[in-house]
């Protein structure tokens, strides 16, 4: 997938997140199986804003060349992002959570992998780097 389709990609899902965690987070939680007392819905609420910035990062930088040494500290950023929680994701899935946090898994491991694949990449031919 090209580096401004993944951006995109990545902006859709942070969006969509950032949105119910600012704006829906006592529902969000809900849906989730959370007991949305105020002090989660708060910390919710901040996570939602995060997201919406992480999101808008990503698609401020959607065309500009992503790769390689283009666009490091946003690869690096996001890499970061979605590999702690989906490494985190991956303890509760094994510890036997629900088929909703294995969904939520699968997407952030997924992300996880192609900003890491992102790193070593040129953008000008498209294909990883091997030495």
């Amino acid at each position: 997938m090209p580096s401004k389709l993944f951006l995109i990609a990545s902006t859709l899902f942070l969006g969509v997140l950032g949105i119910g965690g600012s704006f829906a987070p006592t529902e969000s939680l809900a849906l989730a199986g959370v007991e949305p007392s105020v002090e989660v819905s708060f910390i919710f609420q901040m996570m939602g804003g995060l997201y919406l910035g992480f999101a808008m990062l990503n698609w401020m930088n959607r065309n500009a060349p992503v790769g390689g040494i283009y666009g490091r500290p946003l690869l690096t950023a996001n890499l970061i992002h979605f590999l702690i929680v989906s490494l985190m994701l991956i303890k509760h899935v094994i510890d036997g959570a629900g088929n909703g946090l294995i969904l939520l898994c699968v997407l952030y491991t997924s992300f996880a992998v192609g900003f890491g694949l992102l790193q070593f990449m040129d953008p000008t031919r498209k294909s990883v780097k091997t030495g």
